[in-house]
């Protein structure tokens, strides 16, 4: 056999042997297809919840030990990652303390200032005094007094301190100087003006003290001034109760009556005081002043607080009765008089609002 023929052999025995490794290959492959299709023997574990299916899905079984693994347990709290900031933060060393000595006490400094403050306090002083000074004063109210009388009785002079002159107490000097004065506002206008306003009182009374001189008071009790008995007839009168040493400005003080004797020389005791008539009357006119009909009023008679007497104008004699309801009693009174269904303007007679008849009744009886 020659030498091209040796070789021919040859590469085909070459050949030959790489198909039979490749057949080799592919029957491993084969082999192993064969295995992966050949059913399961493992042994089923029976379900823990009869509720759920017994066997997992296959994606569940492959990754069954990494799910265990990343997934936190149902029940355990899940702990939280601190932040990187505050890990820093407790690991740094805590900063060093620095003692800052203190400065020595500075007298010069001290008294400078000191020096400084007093001078602003002399100089804000002596700029008030000489720029705001009273030059001119003004009177807004007043009926029965003069602007002059107002201003002396204040006690404000012009040059005065326009912001220390005392404004309550120049109020209180009016309204103890002037009777008729109810009530006082002052006020200042800037760079150098005083403005007082006053409200007079509008209603009086006019009662006799125990010399029978008239006096005129308020409903509230404080003694106006003295008038002669024509004067006094303009006024509502109060009767029945008689002041002791009336003094203008003051509060009125009712005159208390003396003990009596009987026929047979026994002292009677006194029931009434004075003071209970007083307080009596003048709750009467304040409640006339409520209701705003004290003009018509002529006169109220408390010689007996169990029958109270009051007169409206001509027309009407009322009879209050007792102490008791007023207010009520007045208020009655009122209706019965100027009410859309009381009497008409030309009844005249006797209301009795004493409520001794019948509670809550007004007897009216014209006069024969």
């Amino acid at each position: 056999m020659d030498t091209k023929e040796k070789k021919k052999r040859g590469a085909a025995s070459g050949s030959a042997g790489t198909a039979t490794r490749s057949t080799g290959t592919s029957t491993k492959s084969a082999g192993a297809a064969s295995r992966s299709n050949t059913p399961s023997r493992r042994k089923k574990t029976p379900a823990r919840n009869p509720g759920k299916p017994a066997s997992r899905p296959a994606a569940a079984k492959r990754t069954g030990t990494a799910a265990k693994r990343t997934a936190p347990a149902a029940n355990k709290p899940v702990r939280r990652q601190r932040p990187a900031q505050s890990v820093q933060a407790a690991a740094a060393p805590a900063p060093e303390v620095v003692y800052t000595p203190a400065k020595p006490f500075n007298r010069n400094r001290l008294l400078l200032q000191l020096a400084t403050v007093v001078a602003v306090v002399l100089a804000l002083t002596f700029g008030i005094s000489i720029f705001f000074k009273v030059e001119k004063v003004t009177v807004s109210g007043a009926n029965k007094y003069s602007a002059w009388t107002v201003q002396e009785a204040s006690g404000i002079s012009i040059g005065d301190n326009l912001l220390t002159f005392g404004k309550a107490k120049a109020s209180g000097r009016i309204t103890a100087a002037l009777p008729y004065v109810e009530s006082v506002r002052i006020g200042i206008k800037l760079p150098n003006t005083v403005n007082i306003e006053i409200k007079e009182l509008d209603v009086v009374y006019s009662v006799k003290d125990s010399g029978d001189a008239w006096w005129l008071i308020t409903s509230e009790g404080r003694v106006v001034d003295r008038a002669d008995k024509a004067t006094a007839g303009d006024y509502t009168k109060i009767l029945g109760v008689a002041l002791e040493g009336p003094v203008i400005g003051q509060q009125a003080v009712a005159q208390e009556p003396t003990a009596a004797t009987d026929e047979a020389g026994e002292t009677i005791p006194v029931t009434v005081r004075g003071s209970d008539r007083l307080s009596a009357v003048l709750s009467i006119l304040q409640y006339l002043e409520h209701y705003g009909i004290i003009g018509e009023a002529a006169s109220v008679d408390v010689s007996d607080l169990g029958n109270i007497e009051l007169w409206y104008g001509q027309q009407y004699q009322v009879m209050l009765g007792d102490t008791t309801q007023l207010k009520y009693k007045i208020n009655c009174m009122n209706s019965a008089i100027n009410g859309k269904n009381g009497l008409k303007e030309y009844d005249s007679g006797i209301l009795d609002i004493s409520f001794f008849v019948k509670e809550d009744q007004i007897v009216y009886e014209p006069f024969s």
